[in-house]
């Protein structure tokens, strides 16, 4: 014998709500743990030390095919879409993947615009894309 339904969508709502505090508490150490790593840097120096190989410079129709692979939804009250970051275990959606050095740029803050759109990745969790301005 199950429950009745309106207490599993509460449950439902709960969990929903308690995974997106997860989330969020996990974004927020991973920032901590950041900062504090480059708090403790050594300082050098001299030119910075390269830490990874950069990525092959993607065309902007090479990310432009990547962020129309998304799953795109409206926003329900404003102009724009939004689509998934990551996947529900924090790893970078499958389709990211090829274009994850334009990702990072966004994840720092940056607002970039690719063919009409205008991205811009929000809790890094999400990646919202909003119609270019023309003037």
């Amino acid at each position: 014998m199950g429950m009745p339904p309106e207490d599993e969508a509460q449950l439902d709502a709960r969990l929903k709500e308690i995974d997106s505090k997860i989330a969020e508490l996990q974004s927020e150490r991973r920032r901590l743990v950041e900062t504090r790593a480059r708090s403790r840097k050594p300082v050098t120096a001299g030119p910075p030390a390269v830490q990874q190989p950069e990525q092959p410079q993607l065309s902007e129709k090479a990310i432009q095919r990547q962020l129309n692979m998304l799953e795109w939804s409206e926003f329900k009250k404003k102009e724009g879409e939004w689509a998934f970051l990551r996947t529900r275990d924090g790893q970078l959606v499958e389709d990211l993947k090829p274009i994850a050095a334009f990702i990072d740029k966004l994840r720092k803050g940056s607002r970039l615009t690719v063919g009409p759109y205008e991205y811009v990745a929000s809790e890094d969790r999400f990646l919202n894309r909003y119609p270019r301005a023309t003037n």
